[in-house]
């Protein structure tokens, strides 16, 4: 995956369409993220996921699954032009693991949640989600949580997700120091899963001057 020397990776999720893709690489993204988990407002079929990749061949993409069988994995892997994973369940690290991609794992964070494990978390991840704790949600809250808990000494890439929006990235890319930052509705207007394309050129300018 891309690593950024200026400024906070960023990944735009929840893409449903190709234009969508080709507006958010063209606005300077590092990574899209697809959205296998049939639950959720932003879930695509592989026959829609293949039409959004072939939009998207300057940014390293990602399929979003929460608590799958192998075989699903395996069948958009199969399919489409996936670049890396993303857990959102209770996926195990041997499970993250078997697939031959680098992969992200999320992790909820809510007011009482400790940071303690994160070093020992899926050790094999290549970065590690921290987003929001909503019960009965895996992601895509809109919610924030207390960044001034963040953890300051974790060696890892760490994610900063959950309830981002333009208007308060970059306080939170200030507050928490993160790798990168991961925004879904934050960048979308009445309807889920459509990208506001003005919403996120602006909460890319708000990376560049945090």
């Amino acid at each position: 995956m891309k690593t950024v020397e200026s400024a906070c990776w960023c990944k735009i999720c929840g893409i449903t369409s190709p234009e969508d893709a080709s507006a958010v690489v063209g606005l300077g993204v590092d990574s899209i993220g697809l959205n296998f988990y049939k639950k959720s407002p932003r879930f695509i079929t592989n026959e829609k996921a293949i039409d959004i990749v072939s939009s998207a061949e300057n940014c390293f993409k990602v399929a979003l699954f929460v608590d799958p069988t192998t075989e699903e994995v395996e069948n958009v892997l199969n399919e489409v032009d996936i670049d890396g994973l993303q857990f959102h369940g209770d996926e195990s690290k041997e499970f993250c693991e078997g697939f031959g991609k680098q992969y992200i794992k999320a992790i909820k964070i809510d007011g009482d949640s400790s940071y303690g494990a994160l070093e020992d978390y899926h050790p094999g991840a290549w970065a590690i989600l921290v987003d929001s704790y909503v019960q009965g949600l895996a992601g895509g809250t809109g919610k924030t949580f207390d960044w001034e808990s963040w953890p300051k000494e974790v060696g890892r890439r760490l994610i900063l997700s959950g309830g981002l929006t333009a208007e308060n990235v970059a306080a939170g890319i200030r507050s928490t120091k993160p790798f990168g930052v991961d925004v879904s509705s934050g960048v979308e207007g009445v309807h889920k899963g459509i990208k506001n394309i003005e919403l996120v050129e602006k909460f890319m300018q708000e990376i560049q001057i945090a």
